[in-house]
């Protein structure tokens, strides 16, 4: 849920202070990850044949804990381009930009040469309560929830305006 939040927020932070990046963001949500992907599978499915329109795929997944930064599944020019983003990324401690970005809810897209991004978090305690009675909202600190919102924010912002896009490593589609 705070993934969720966090997502809209992101955007909202962007209206808010009057940004409007060259291409549109979109905030997607659904469920049953853990169940057969059927979500990822249907906003596939509903994207069609617009998907050579989608620039990147960003996924948070890992709990609201302090974000370090972005995996990226991107070219190596790409992840040349990303360190630009990363210094931004830096003052909050969420400048570490790695390989492998993505995950379950976006693999459809990434399959299909959707260069796929999942903010990386600190971990220390998200399967302390992970899927469980425990996993409250009390567990989310208010600090770190506003790094992940403005490390989503930073992000999502920078790929929907860098005037080349960032190419996944062995996508399926062109340029």
């Amino acid at each position: 849920g705070a993934s969720i939040v966090a997502c809209m927020q992101a955007l909202a932070l962007i209206h808010k202070l009057g940004l409007q990046p060259r291409r549109t963001l979109r905030v997607a949500f659904w469920v049953n990850e853990e169940n057969g992907g059927r979500g990822g599978v249907a906003y596939r499915e509903f994207v069609g044949g617009q998907i050579q329109n989608h620039v990147a795929a960003l996924e948070m997944d890992g709990g609201a804990e302090t974000p370090r930064g972005f995996g990226a599944g991107v070219d190596a020019k790409s992840m040349d381009m990303l360190k630009q983003i990363a210094k931004l990324l830096e003052p909050i401690g969420a400048g570490e930009i790695t390989g492998g970005g993505g995950g379950e809810d976006i693999g459809p897209l990434i399959r299909d040469g959707v260069p796929g991004f999942s903010e990386r978090a600190g971990g220390g305690h998200y399967f302390d309560w992970h899927h469980s009675e425990a996993d409250t909202l009390d567990k989310v600190n208010p600090e770190d929830f506003r790094k992940s919102v403005a490390a989503l924010a930073v992000m999502g912002y920078a790929l929907a305006d860098m005037p080349e896009r960032v190419t996944g490593g062995g996508a399926r589609r062109g340029q």
